[in-house]
């Protein structure tokens, strides 16, 4: 649309006027008054305050250059390094939006106080020059924004890109074997100096890898009472986590059995560990745990308790060493289960009576006449054999009585 000759002359001289040093400081303070005003996040930080008053002062600048010639937008090289500023301070990028708006705001009630008539030469309607000035900054807005938002984005992805990159590097150094540095923490954001437990959250094969494992991450260590994690996903089905706690913690797993059941995952525990290489031992034990996991009947097993099961395996040799040792308490006979879990319980508390009830939530009474059941199908004292049988026993506890027979 061309733009009538009187309105164009007094749009050159409009720019004319404000290019003056003082004009050009006036509009910026009062535009960046209320962007400050409105914005906490820039309000507190000297710098971005300092960025924003030299984009403001460049934009406003450029604009007004352009009104002698035909649009153009020129954007100031002031305002793409505010946008980047804002991207490298993680903040969001409704804070750069609301900057923009703010901005609109103020500079419409600019152009409208600048076009009253006693601003404007004789014979020139207030609306032709209202009109004419606003819908040029608008535009200029509009496109600034337009732009800004791709040097923001752009800024944003490069620099998630390279957190990720450096975390994982840092990462894969850990668990090859590498000692931990002041430089390894302040990447990570852990502390490596802590007490160091590990985790593998995973899904089976069979799911559609839609879970939200980062979530469900949090909310696991939050109910297991353990502090955020530092988490990195190992595959579409696999996230790998380290907690650090200033004392070993205790945790109950079947805190998170339901979460586990409901989300069909599994929770696979190292033990805490402590030291320089703390954070490789309890991720190999993780590790270890997981892959029991993926045949166990359960949805969370600790590295401390399937330790052994893990050096043992669940290979051929090792199912017959089970049919093997515990024939007796495998018939198939009501109550076997009860029997095996009493004798397995018994075993990990070094056979003391008074604990192994405690453990089960049973009496005393009933704990010695199973164990005495379970001594006559066996045919000798639990003590006899107690290391075997507790291995057998765990193993069947872990895998269930139906890996038996798999091959």
């Amino acid at each position: 649309m061309t733009t009538p000759a009187p309105v164009e002359r007094w749009l050159q001289d409009f720019a004319q006027n404000s290019l003056r040093p003082g004009m050009v400081d006036a509009f910026v303070q009062r535009v960046d008054d209320d962007i400050v005003s409105a914005i906490p996040e820039i309000a507190t930080d000297p710098v971005l305050v300092e960025e924003l008053h030299a984009s403001t002062r460049e934009h406003w600048r450029n604009f007004l250059v352009s009104l002698a010639d035909d649009y153009r937008l020129a954007l100031p090289s002031a305002a793409i390094a505010f946008s980047l500023s804002i991207a490298r301070r993680h903040l969001d990028i409704s804070v750069l939006l609301k900057v923009y708006r703010v901005a609109n705001k103020t500079v419409f009630s600019y152009v409208a106080e600048n076009t009253e008539p006693d601003h404007l030469p004789e014979g020139l309607a207030r609306d032709e020059a209202l009109l004419a000035l606003w819908l040029r900054a608008e535009q200029w807005i509009d496109d600034a924004v337009e732009q800004l938002i791709g040097h923001y984005t752009r800024e944003r992805a490069s620099l998630v890109e390279g957190a990720q990159a450096r975390r994982s590097e840092a990462i894969e150094a850990l668990i090859a074997g590498a000692a931990p540095t002041p430089d390894g923490e302040r990447v990570l954001g852990h502390k490596l100096t802590s007490w160091q437990t590990a985790f593998v959250l995973s899904a089976p094969s069979t799911s559609d890898g839609g879970a939200p494992l980062f979530d469900l991450a949090l909310q696991i260590c939050e109910r297991l009472g353990l502090p955020r994690p530092l988490t990195t996903l190992a595959g579409s089905r696999e996230l790998w986590g380290w907690v650090a706690t200033t004392e070993e913690p205790t945790v109950d797993l079947g805190a998170v059995i339901p979460l586990l059941e409901e989300a069909e995952l599994h929770f696979a525990l190292g033990r805490a560990c402590h030291g320089p290489t703390a954070f490789r031992d309890s991720h190999l034990q993780a590790v270890a745990t997981q892959r029991i996991g993926r045949r166990a009947r359960t949805r969370a097993h600790g590295y401390a308790d399937v330790e052994l099961v893990g050096l043992v395996g669940d290979g051929e040799l090792a199912r017959a060493m089970v049919r093997r040792e515990l024939a007796p308490l495998m018939t198939g006979a009501r109550g076997e289960g009860d029997l095996r879990g009493t004798a397995l319980a018994h075993l990990r508390t070094g056979m003391n009576v008074e604990a192994t009830a405690e453990a089960l939530y049973i009496h005393p009474n009933t704990v010695r006449y199973r164990i005495g059941r379970v001594e006559d199908r066996l045919g000798e004292r639990l003590a006899a054999r107690a290391t075997m049988l507790e291995v057998c026993l765990t193993w069947l506890e872990v895998y269930d009585i139906d890996v038996l027979e798999g091959p």
